[in-house]
């Protein structure tokens, strides 16, 4: 049951790009989505653990979208979201949104393994479920 709610969680932005959003409004909830991880989060692992796990769920999420890998190569390894922005902005929403889902997931694996599971869904639970569902509900 878990590994099903995360899986919808991770399809989210996807979903809201398949029903044309505003371009500027899904970067913005994205970016939003990882303020408030890098809030939940920070206080258990602290603001190098959150931008290293980050930006090896960067690295991770490269693999099969490497122009976001490529594209943030030379940036320093932090959680540089205005960055993330504009790279994001160099490809059409749905891949963009598609990265972003996959790059979430990759962060929550990373985390999951690094603090365990239960803690992992204890800390993003309360930050994404409501986030996303609103964004998987709301006609905007």
């Amino acid at each position: 049951m878990e590994n099903q709610r995360v899986g919808w969680a991770v399809n989210a932005f996807t979903d809201y790009a398949k029903h044309g959003h505003n371009v500027e409004h899904i970067l913005d909830v994205i970016v939003l989505a990882w303020k408030a991880v890098d809030q939940a989060v920070r206080s258990v692992i602290g603001k190098g653990g959150v931008d290293a796990l980050f930006y090896r769920s960067i690295e991770a999420t490269a693999v099969a979208y490497p122009w976001i890998g490529t594209a943030l190569r030379d940036a320093h390894p932090t959680m540089d979201l205005e960055t993330l922005r504009i790279v994001l902005l160099t490809q059409k929403p749905i891949h963009f949104a598609a990265a972003s889902d996959a790059l979430l997931l990759q962060f929550h694996h990373l985390l999951a393994n690094l603090i365990g599971l239960s803690l992992t869904e204890r800390l993003l639970r309360p930050v994404l479920d409501p986030l996303l569902e609103s964004l998987a509900t709301k006609d905007i």
